[in-house]
């Protein structure tokens, strides 16, 4: 039996690709193995997010050629997708398949196989107007949470991003494919089920129906063994009044969101080219707690974006303390050749973004703190998806990690259980059942 590896690099869509291409090699009686293993077959999900995401990418290329000379070493993702010929190019690769037709891979590696000939399978990302339909087909029993991607591409092409060009424009999956595959997973031992995709919030804008995120979910709020619906990323002008009152009136649909702010200064905002104003998200946090008080908010931040004055920062500093996010995903800005930002003059220092990076991890921090305090005395549940130390943890319907005491209660790998929030331990919240 030959034998395959696998390791992933970026976003949780990077993540669900991968898991979907694992599908696909056992289905065809592939064993899988460690990335760390001697394997027949590598396989490198790759991110161009950042220049640190590519240059971690060629590393784990050249490690895989390390571990077994003999190996075929298959790289896809958005970076095979945004410069295929310099990867064709690392010794050892056989396959570069970018974000579309990985649906073929098992096929292209057999082919290989017969003819010793590399195979570049990257194609203008442009022209591709479908879905790739790719479901999770492993068995993935035993498990509590399943990321599933149901919408692929970008069409807001922000001043700093690089995803449009390797991903494409924005397409939908159908809702009865969606359907399908969330009753398998439920079928596979799932219960919680974190829609996601690089253009969530715009998911069916193409769609000859318009279907939307709202349609969605009510569509898998109908799978009665379903216990938890929650989202990825989405962008703060997308999140509908429909959607918001299915959090509102429904357990099932997780109160809490991602919205990226990604700078705290109208001046920074115009420059990377968003599509909403500080006045207007800052409306709309008010507006999702009024409806969820509960609610749990998460957001990214880029520090150090070209012309973003020590001015810009400070405001972004003081927004950030007024809306309270539950935690923060921070991190520099990296140029990306061929997006707009990069050509813009006035690049701030690398040793300024580090710092402001710094400054913004801490007010991560003390978010988490003051909204984990904010729980103390309230209900919780948890999804639990380990037992550790005596602990059962998991994931609140908030987002946040909590874990309740292995007692009598004997409980199993899937299981939500609920109780009192009473205290904090080393970012966990402590509930009692």
């Amino acid at each position: 039996m030959k034998t395959v590896a696998f390791t992933t690099l970026g976003c949780r869509v990077n993540q669900y690709d991968t898991d979907a291409m694992k599908g696909l090699f056992l289905q065809k009686g592939y064993e899988v193995v460690p990335f760390d293993d001697v394997a027949d077959i590598y396989v490198i999900n790759t991110c161009s997010v950042t220049n640190m995401g590519e240059r971690k990418s060629r590393q784990l290329i050249r490690k895989a050629k390390r571990t077994n000379e003999a190996a075929r070493i298959i790289v896809t993702g958005c970076y095979a997708q945004l410069d295929p010929d310099a990867i064709a190019a690392i010794e050892g690769v056989s396959l570069v398949i970018g974000t579309n037709n990985r649906h073929r891979i098992v096929e292209l590696i057999e082919e290989i196989d017969v003819t010793e000939q590399q195979i570049n399978a990257v194609r203008n990302i442009m022209e591709q107007a479908t879905f790739e339909e790719m479901p999770l087909l492993g068995d993935e029993s035993n498990k509590s949470r399943a990321f599933m991607k149901i919408q692929e591409g970008c069409n807001n092409y922000c001043a700093f991003c690089i995803i449009p060009y390797t991903r494409g424009k924005l397409k939908s999956r159908r809702i009865d494919d969606i359907v399908q595959e969330a009753k398998r997973l439920v079928n596979h031992g799932y219960h919680e089920i974190v829609l996601t995709g690089i253009h969530l919030g715009n998911y069916g804008i193409e769609l000859p129906d318009r279907p939307t995120l709202a349609d969605v979910v009510k569509a898998l709020l109908d799978i009665p063994e379903l216990r938890r619906i929650r989202f990825g990323s989405i962008e703060s002008v997308e999140v509908s009044d429909e959607l918001v009152h299915l959090m509102a009136t429904n357990k099932r649909v997780c109160p809490n969101l991602h919205l990226p702010l990604q700078a705290g200064s109208d001046h920074v905002l115009q420059l990377m080219k968003r599509h909403y104003t500080l006045n207007e998200y800052k409306k709309l946090i008010s507006w999702l707690r009024s409806k969820i008080p509960d609610i749990s908010i998460t957001t990214d931040i880029i520090a150090g974006f070209p012309q973003e004055t020590d001015e810009d920062f400070e405001e972004t500093i003081k927004t950030v303390k007024e809306i309270g996010f539950t935690h923060i995903h921070a991190f520099p800005y990296s140029i990306r050749k061929g997006t707009p930002a990069a050509d813009m003059p006035y690049q701030v220092p690398e040793a300024v973004k580090k710092t402001r990076v710094a400054i913004l991890n801490r007010l991560s921090e003390e978010g988490f703190q003051k909204y984990a305090s904010s729980r103390i005395g309230k209900k919780a549940e948890i999804l639990i998806e380990k037992e550790e130390d005596g602990w059962y943890k998991g994931l609140t319907n908030e987002y946040i990690h909590g874990k309740i005491k292995k007692g009598s209660t004997p409980y199993e790998i899937g299981d939500l259980v609920g109780g009192t929030v009473v205290s904090i331990d080393d970012n966990y919240v402590v509930i009692e059942s």
